[in-house]
């Protein structure tokens, strides 16, 4: 059965990133307000995991009397991609500690990013602390950097993690995102064939792929039954928005034909966020709840 969820977007808009623990139980209120009986939550960083383990039994506790249910539990590490076998295998660690949340949450997926590798920034780097768009930025790779040493890293930490998710039943998704080391449809297939793992599986961000100008429908055929979990947003295709349906250039007919032929049957999350749409959030979020709804009746998931 398709679950439309709000994702977390919403509580990094409102109440920043990573959101302190007071304003995520915010955040689970503001999903019920507005309807969702769905929710995917989001861990950034070891001190922030630590605070989501020290308050699961109240978070729980919180989820059940409000009627929510945790579709996906998204950890983000960057240690994970690290050159130094030490620090990737801390992040490993991390991920394993999320995957044994999600179960606790009895979610159904775990999630997380590739980041970009260890290259040198001049300036600020991609997504340092929140998603924001509209920027110049600037790296040099250094002497001694090897793509092919780094890809090899990167396989062996996602082939590790989707093993820890595969022992305890659970999905693990990448989502490609701009300016990462995955950050388009043909790298996240060439990922998934170099992981091999059942359990292993894409985020489909239509926001992240149209803004990178991908065709979304081409995207889907791509992808395909490996396609585990939808972030909705929309965007004008040449500035990475994320708005509700509608707003931008998506062909959106297009998307839920390719979901509804490839029996897609994951959860959908509406990704609308970023401080263009803070003063109105929850009527974006609401524009884009309802087009979604609507899109499930029209294809008849």
């Amino acid at each position: 059965m398709v679950k439309i969820n709000l994702a977390w977007l919403y509580a990094i808009t409102k109440y920043g990133y990573p959101p302190p623990m007071s304003d995520v139980f915010k955040a689970l209120n503001d999903a019920k307000r507005l309807g969702f009986k769905y929710i995917e939550l989001e861990v950034y960083g070891e001190r922030n995991l630590r605070d989501f383990e020290a308050n699961k039994d109240k978070l729980r506790e919180v989820l059940g009397s409000l009627g929510l249910e945790v579709v996906n539990l998204a950890g983000i590490f960057p240690e994970i991609v690290s050159l130094k076998p030490s620090v990737r295998n801390k992040g490993i660690e991390l991920m394993r500690r999320v995957a044994d949340l999600a179960t606790y949450f009895d979610s159904e997926l775990i999630q997380t990013d590739t980041f970009y590798p260890p290259i040198k920034f001049v300036g600020e780097p991609p997504y340092k602390s929140a998603i924001t768009f509209g920027r110049k930025y600037r790296a040099i790779v250094e002497e001694g950097f090897l793509w092919t040493e780094f890809w090899s890293n990167l396989v062996d930490s996602m082939r590790k993690i989707a093993v820890i998710a595969e022992d305890r039943g659970l999905r693990f998704a990448i989502e490609p995102r701009i300016g990462e080391t995955i950050s388009n449809s043909d790298a996240m297939l060439r990922l998934m064939e170099a992981v091999n793992v059942d359990c292993f599986g894409a985020v489909l961000d239509t926001g992240h792929l149209h803004a990178a100008k991908e065709l979304l429908a081409l995207s889907v055929e791509k992808l395909g039954n490996k396609i585990f979990y939808v972030h909705i947003s929309d965007n004008d295709g040449r500035d990475n928005y994320h708005w509700a349906p509608g707003r931008g250039t998506i062909d959106w007919e297009g998307v839920f034909r390719g979901l509804k032929r490839h029996k897609f049957n994951g959860p959908i999350a509406i990704d609308v966020g970023g401080p263009d749409l803070l003063e109105h959030l929850d009527e974006e979020v609401m524009r884009a709840k309802r087009f979604v709804e609507n899109m499930i009746k029209k294809y008849n998931f």
